[in-house]
């Protein structure tokens, strides 16, 4: 372990323990409000500038000033410590609580101005890389507004999700020049299986939430949002297919299978393109959604593949069903040796 994340890890432990005592003392307090009197009044505006105004100022002096984790984790540090102050304080001494409210709006809405300034440079700067994969620039721009590589692909893979669900309808597959373009979802029928699939969460859905709401409210509403964010992805995972293609250049080959996985790789390291399963065990992926690859690639080495959320997998060989077989083949009969 290096020692920027050690570092890391202490001023986090530090801020929890200190949290953990505050929150402590606050529940003690709390308890005694009714027995004090006339000081009732003072110790909860003092338990409320603790709650609200302490918590989040230790947040910054142990984590954020040392840079070990991005300014924007600062904004729901400031909403959870006012909801817990809201539930911890009884009801009749929420006084000073909604004073700091007030006060802390214009920061909670200046912070999200600047977010979003940050963020609509980044996406403008990201652009300007017409080569780069479009989830890349996502990425790229998630990062100049959180500075942490973990957070950068979360955001980065939410946003894309609702962007390649909601919004890409009307845009062109990514190909740059120089490269050869191989679409991967005609052959297999994807179309048709995202369709089928849609069909069956809304029909089975709409039962499950009815059954649900018999027992408990927030769970038929859960499994209801649940169940409309597994379509979107399946919708979002379908036009990524459509819009990023397996892309075959001079010297490299890029595979590209919805959110799934994507990887590039030298072509020199490809050493064979067969109809059959290679005996690699799990280093073998098939990357068709629930499709029969009719090209096995085996590279010389195994190689990073990268699916959702960073999750990164070694493949020694990956099964493709391209749409135009014969030029694919083609196409890699002519890498280097």
């Amino acid at each position: 372990m290096n020692a920027a994340v050690e570092r890391r890890r202490g001023g986090l432990t530090w801020f929890v323990a200190f949290v953990a005592m505050v929150y402590v003392a606050a529940l003690a307090v709390v308890g005694q409000l009714s027995r004090v009197g006339a000081h009732a009044g003072l110790l909860a505006a003092g338990l409320t500038v603790d709650l609200v105004v302490v918590v989040p100022l230790a947040y910054w002096l142990l984590v954020l000033r040392r840079g070990r984790l991005p300014v924007v984790t600062l904004l729901p540090i400031l909403l959870l410590s006012v909801a817990a102050a809201s539930w911890l304080l009884p009801s009749d001494r929420h006084g000073a609580l909604r004073m700091l409210e007030a006060l802390a709006a214009p920061l909670e809405l200046g912070l999200l101005a600047w977010i979003g300034w940050r963020a609509v440079r980044a996406i403008r700067e990201a652009r300007r890389d017409a080569t780069a994969d479009p989830i890349d620039r996502l990425r790229h721009a998630a990062f100049e507004v959180t500075r942490n590589d973990w957070m950068a692909v979360l955001f980065a893979t939410e946003i894309a999700v609702f962007s390649y669900a909601l919004g890409s309808w009307r845009s062109g597959a990514h190909a740059p020049a120089g490269t050869r373009a191989f679409t991967h979802h005609q052959r297999s029928g994807y179309g048709g299986i995202v369709l089928a699939f849609l069909i069956l969460l809304a029909c089975e859905g709409f039962a499950v939430h009815f059954l649900l709401l018999q027992w408990n409210v927030l769970a038929a509403w859960i499994f209801t949002a649940s169940s409309v964010y597994g379509a979107l992805w399946l919708v979002a995972d379908y036009r990524a297919t459509v819009l990023r293609p397996i892309l075959v250049g001079d010297r490299s080959l890029r595979v590209r299978a919805g959110f799934r996985y994507s990887l590039e790789v030298p072509l020199a390291q490809v050493v064979a393109v067969a109809r059959e399963k290679p005996e690699f065990g799990r280093e073998s992926v098939n990357l068709t959604f629930l499709g029969t690859p009719t090209r096995w690639l085996t590279f010389s080495e195994p190689v990073g593949a990268e699916g959702p959320y960073g999750f990164r997998r070694r493949v020694r060989a990956i099964g493709i069903e391209p749409d135009d077989p014969a030029g694919f083949d083609r196409a890699l009969e002519a890498r280097p040796a």
